[in-house]
């Protein structure tokens, strides 16, 4: 017997309110058996509710109306499986995401609060970057780094991209003496394949702090990252990178935009960043 309810009724049969019948009615989800034609009031037939639990059990697990639309109209099961397989991928993602959030919350948390002078750091991650790139051993920082920066954008200045260049310490920042250090410019697409060039990789996740002026400022906030970090539970997880987004350049033999050279050297403007993975501190992969 296929015998009809007042929508009310059905409504608590299937668990939803009659304001959720009539969206799915309008959406075209669920109709109603029959609609009184003189008084308007709908009615469902009780061997409906297998439909509503479908619609149901799809909104349970975050199946949008024109997705479960789309299942409803699937005759085949596998369809439906599949279907369903892919919004179980969609979930895992979005679970991962939430669960990196949650971990970088935790990051925050643990080093809020330690000390007063602590730097502000920025998390992020970093995309690769094609360059071309100069490694070499120095005496010291100064005058040998500028000679290897002016060296390399005068060679490759014919495919030299508009964007900040960077130099990567392959030594720590603080060591005074005999440094190995790799000087990167960034190069446009048709440069791939000429000598020097390649893909500096990225990080799925960096700790950077941008500063201004002269570059003695590096080594003492490079040492405050380096604690920000260790009190964050976390490690280097890379060589660390000096980016240059204001700076002095001779500009013999090549030229730069604008908007990257300076003039006095309080106007240069610099990020320091530092690939960053998670310790035993911080259970899981922040860069998961």
């Amino acid at each position: 017997m296929n015998s009809l309810v007042q929508i009310g009724d059905f409504a608590r049969l299937g668990g939803v309110t009659v304001k959720a019948l009539r969206f799915y009615d309008e959406q075209g989800l669920l109709h109603p058996a029959y609609v009184d034609p003189q008084t308007g009031y709908r009615y469902y037939s009780v061997n409906q509710a297998a439909a509503l639990a479908r619609i149901t059990n799809l909104r349970l697990v975050d199946f949008s109306i024109a997705e479960i639309a789309q299942v409803l109209a699937q005759d085949a099961p596998d369809e439906i499986a599949a279907s369903l397989e892919t919004k179980k991928q969609a979930l895992r993602a979005a679970k991962a995401a939430l669960d990196r959030k949650l971990r970088l919350a935790d990051i925050l948390l643990q080093a809020a609060g330690r000390a007063d002078d602590a730097p502000s750091v920025k998390l992020a991650p970093s995309e690769d970057l094609l360059v071309y790139a100069m490694e070499k051993r120095v005496a010291h920082l100064g005058a040998p780094v500028t000679d290897m920066f002016e060296t390399a954008e005068a060679h490759i200045a014919s495919y030299r991209a508009p964007v900040s260049p960077l130099l990567v310490f392959h030594s720590p920042p603080t060591q005074k003496r005999n440094l190995d250090l790799e000087v990167c410019i960034p190069v446009v697409g048709e440069a791939s394949n000429r000598d020097g060039v390649k893909t500096l990789p990225g990080a799925e996740l960096a700790c950077s702090l941008v500063y201004e002026g002269g570059y003695h400022q590096t080594g003492p906030l490079y040492e405050q990252m380096i604690e920000w970090i260790e009190r964050a539970g976390l490690m280097p997880a890379g060589p660390f990178r000096e980016i240059f987004h204001r700076f002095g350049a001779d500009q013999d033999g090549y030229s730069l935009p604008q908007r990257l050279t300076a003039g006095p050297r309080e106007t240069y403007l610099t990020e320091l960043q530092i690939p960053i993975a998670a310790t035993d501190k911080n259970e899981g992969d922040v860069t998961s």
